[in-house]
């Protein structure tokens, strides 16, 4: 057994660094005689007893135990690492009693409070009970989902770009940088004519008529479509780097609505979309599709000039519901009626949208509407 695994046995963090400098595997620990621990290593022996009863369990499932960590952002889900940076991964109902190492009846917790957790006899007082350890993981995990989310969307942390609003992006990162657009690959694409002298695609040297589908990315081949998105990728980071861009989250309420002015404001969604996939072959007269959803008394709406999706791929997913991150800038926000309904209507203008690699679990808090009903109203 690999030091490590003293987590999956509840052993406190601070602890196996400790062992570590010791060169004490959990091996080691295991057979080595109480005295000797004491004697040889100098661990005092309520800890090497302590260890010792933790070492006879089931050890938890290692991706269970990487999934509750991470989850948690290794600090305990009670304080929050405002008492220690050090964490145990504590058994809600004893593991004595269920022997049960399932994530639901696990939380990471730091030395302090799971002491608190395990306080018996007369003074009770501070005592934390199974539910509000359960209460308090459960609090803790959405707001480290959330926390994950932001920073990734911050950071532009995409695993694949579906759209690219080329002419909006550029025109975006001139106005931040009073330059234009300038990336490892910006020489390469002008010297083939891709870019022009503005770092915008060059459109007389697009195929327009090119296979029976095509967008400024897919007139190129495969290599050249990937480095135009590269290019257009990196020079959006660089607009994160100046924008900090809201979660749409926090802006879909009336006190935001109210207090705010929206108009104009920089958001970005991670979340399942509805679309429409664009009538093909695609070229300069096609009209834009659309990704929309609703929640309580509001309906988002982002509108899509398919020239810049990037690929066949991305034409299917708009299709079907599928989890983007999608950033944008909120150009209006008005009053829609749909099935006799009005909703508080969000018009944002998108620069680019993705399948992302942080995600949030929505349900039951969002109810996505059929694409179907919604075309038969509004078209």
């Amino acid at each position: 057994m690999n030091t490590e695994t003293y987590i999956q046995y509840g052993i406190p963090s601070d602890w196996v660094k400790i062992f570590e400098t010791k060169n004490i595997s959990a091996t080691t620990f295991k057979n080595t005689p109480l005295k000797q621990l004491v004697d040889k290593y100098g661990i005092e022996e309520s800890q090497a007893k302590f260890v010792k009863d933790c070492l006879k369990r089931t050890p938890i499932d290692e991706e269970i135990a990487q999934q509750l960590l991470e989850r948690n952002r290794y600090v305990c889900c009670l304080c929050k690492g405002q008492k220690s940076d050090a964490y145990i991964i504590h058994h809600i109902t004893p593991y004595a009693k269920t022997q049960d190492n399932s994530y639901d009846n696990l939380a990471v917790l730091c030395p302090n409070d799971h002491d608190l957790a395990h306080r018996e006899g007369q003074n009770l007082t501070n005592k934390i009970s199974p539910e509000q350890i359960k209460k308090s993981k459960e609090n803790w995990e959405k707001e480290v989902e959330e926390l994950n989310v932001r920073i990734a969307s911050q950071n532009g942390e995409i695993s694949e770009a579906d759209f690219i609003n080329i002419p909006r992006v550029v025109e975006l990162y001139f106005r931040l940088y009073k330059e234009v657009p300038n990336t490892k690959y910006s020489e390469e694409l002008k010297s083939r004519l891709f870019l022009n002298q503005n770092g915008n695609i060059n459109h007389k040297f697009l195929n327009w008529t090119y296979g029976n589908t095509v967008t400024p990315f897919m007139s190129f081949d495969p290599l050249d479509n990937a480095t135009l998105s590269l290019h257009f990728e990196e020079v959006f980071i660089k607009i994160l780097a100046k924008i900090e861009f809201t979660d749409l989250d926090l802006l879909l309420n009336k006190t935001s609505l109210k207090n705010d002015n929206l108009v104009g404001k920089f958001c970005f969604y991670v979340g399942g979309l509805y679309g429409n996939r664009p009538i093909l072959p695609i070229d300069e007269k096609t009209q834009c599709c659309h990704l929309y959803f609703h929640r309580g008394k509001f309906f988002s709406e982002w509108i899509v000039d398919p020239k810049y999706l990037r690929s066949s791929s991305s034409i299917d997913r708009l299709a079907n519901r599928t989890e983007y991150i999608v950033y944008g800038r909120i150009r209006s926000i008005g009053e829609k009626e749909w099935k006799r309904k009005k909703y508080i209507h969000y018009d944002i203008r998108p620069y680019l949208f993705g399948l992302p690699t942080k995600t949030k679990s929505r349900r039951p808090l969002i109810h996505y509407i059929d694409k179907d009903e919604y075309y038969d109203e509004f078209e």
